[in-house]
């Protein structure tokens, strides 16, 4: 098998140099993790029941869940018509045809690349709040939401823990082998050890069909706004799934285990988010509501010590902090894997230098750099809490945008598409449309502002007056900067491709068993002939 697995990776013009040590359940098992439910759900459920409520939230989840299963599912036969560690990109290219595959493949691996920096720099935060929140949980003098020390702390637990996931991914592919199974287990039981300790622990218990009928609204935004946005919490768990298709190289039987793994993964998060999002809601009284979202990303902790107590609070959020290294793990090990693939191609800045494998077959050196390039992007941090939702919400963007390119050129070109051993045969394309407008979707609404300043709060004593310079710098603070950073990385990709890019990228080896190039391979054929017999009749004319 290992030897087919090797031919195929030939055939799309690559040579085998990771070594191929994933078995099926851990390559199942990083795409589970990167899927967090603990790091992506809980931190986000002050929004969540700040725009929407339990009610938003309920509905939403089926939904969302839903619809990411049709982008899996298409994702699932292209990925085993392509099993490669570029993935999204690598796709983009084979589709696109000869003319477009650099171009196509450029923009999507851009988009891809700044998703996973968004996601795993936003799970990172989440981790440096969970540290912060054991402190916050004892009422601790030093940490106060809000205060610089607390921000600081947040940055600095947030760093360590990309140091720390980013070591442990520096480890060869039997070692990486061992961890993503571990990864699974040790998030079904933390996500099980903490709803059920919130709910028995807690006086309230709060029916289903309450629940379903609970809808919040504290955003100052229209309902209609504010239902739009709620759909955040499902998006940011259900991205990160091309993780499996970034682990080809290194997983015996892609073309099989990469479809497996993401229609997995995105059924298993489906039953563990649901069921969590019931228990820990349930246990909420709807009075704390306000409390909560105003406590914005740390408002989960509020929830923990209103239910179980300080002690035990502090005990969740240290269950929360080994679950939030397996997630950064997965996610640092599906970027270094990305980057390795798409400098393979001379696609990014150095390269040359990021194109080189450790002792262990390993991209050590894309490691670093991804760990170096997440600390920065945690920065800004410093300046808002609500940078947090706007990390996600751009990591989230990029990812669907990588997304959406190959399979809306799935879509067109379907007679161009060459069925791997996972096909949706004739549903392919209805899939794939229902893909494409969700993807559509939930692209605008990711990037809708999420809190609305309200200018009468900043008037002076006449209230009248409105204080300019205070309103300006709260709008700042609670402006949602995802579609900025989505809008610039765009602009800057699309300016040095115009300038520079176009000149000298052509794009990934494409593979040469796929229909188009056949055609084109046909096309020249027969034009040769044509001027080979046009060439004939003119000699017998000239003879005549």
């Amino acid at each position: 098998m290992e030897n087919d697995d090797t031919a195929r990776l030939e055939q799309l013009g690559y040579k085998q140099q990771l070594i191929r040590s994933l078995d099926a359940f851990a390559n199942f098992g990083v795409a589970f993790t990167v899927m967090s439910v603990p790091t992506s759900v809980m931190p986000l459920i002050y929004q969540g029941l700040g725009a929407g409520g339990p009610q938003g939230m309920l509905i939403s989840w089926p939904i969302i869940s839903i619809l990411s299963a049709f982008v899996g599912a298409s994702m699932g036969e292209i990925v085993s018509s392509y099993p490669t560690s570029g993935g999204l990109y690598y796709w983009s290219a084979s589709l696109a045809g000869p003319k477009w595959a650099p171009f196509a493949s450029y923009m999507t691996g851009y988009f891809n690349f700044l998703g996973l920096a968004g996601i795993t720099s936003g799970t990172a935060y989440a981790f440096g709040q969970f540290f912060v929140n054991c402190f916050i949980a004892q009422n601790s003098s030093v940490v106060v939401i809000g205060s610089w020390a607390t921000k600081i702390i947040t940055l600095v637990a947030a760093i360590c823990g990309l140091v720390i996931a980013g070591y442990l991914a520096t480890f060869g592919s039997k070692v990486i082998n061992l961890i993503g199974k571990l990864c699974f287990a040790t998030n079904v039981l933390g996500v099980a050890i903490i709803m059920l300790g919130v709910f028995f622990a807690s006086d309230t218990k709060i029916p289903p069909s309450e629940l379903m009928n609970s809808w919040s609204n504290l955003t100052g935004l229209p309902n209609g706004w504010a239902a739009s946005i709620s759909v955040l919490l499902a998006c940011l768990t259900y991205t990160g799934y091309d993780s499996a298709a970034h682990l080809a190289e290194e997983t015996a039987n892609p073309a099989i285990q990469g479809p497996r793994s993401i229609v997995s993964a995105i059924a298993t998060t489906f039953v563990t988010g649901y069921v969590a999002l019931f228990f820990i809601l349930a246990s909420v009284d709807p009075s704390q509501f306000a409390s909560i979202y105003e406590e914005s990303s740390y408002g989960l902790t509020l929830i923990f010590v209103n239910s179980v107590g300080p002690n035990w609070a502090v005990v969740f959020n240290c269950i929360l902090l080994v679950i939030g290294i397996t997630s950064i793990f997965g996610l640092i090990v599906t970027h270094a894997r990305m980057t390795f693939a798409f400098s393979r191609d001379g696609a990014l800045p150095g390269s040359a230098y990021l194109h080189t494998l450790g002792g262990d077959q390993v991209p050590i050196r894309a490691t670093w750099i991804i760990v170096l390039i997440n600390s920065v992007i945690l920065l800004p941090s410093l300046y808002s809490n609500t940078m947090f939702s706007a990390i996600n919400s751009f990591g989230v963007v990029g990812t669907y945008l990588a997304y959406l390119v190959p399979i809306l050129l799935r879509v067109i070109r379907s007679d161009k598409f060459p069925p791997g051993p996972f096909t949706l045969g004739r549903w392919g394309v209805p899939v794939g449309i229902v893909a494409i407008l969700f993807l559509s979707f939930a692209s605008v609404a990711l990037v809708l502002p999420t809190v609305y300043t309200d200018p009468e709060s900043f008037t002076l004593a006449d209230n009248i007056t409105l204080d300019h310079d205070a309103y300006i710098s709260a709008y700042l603070t609670n402006f949602n900067w995802a579609p900025v950073v989505v809008v610039g990385v765009f602009l800057v990709s699309y300016v040095f491709w115009v300038v520079s890019a176009h000149k000298w990228f052509r794009g990934p080896p494409i593979d040469t068993q796929t229909i188009w190039a056949q055609d084109s391979l046909n096309e020249k054929e027969a034009d040769s002939s044509i001027h080979s017999d046009n060439a004939i009749f003119k000699a017998e004319e000239n003879v005549k």
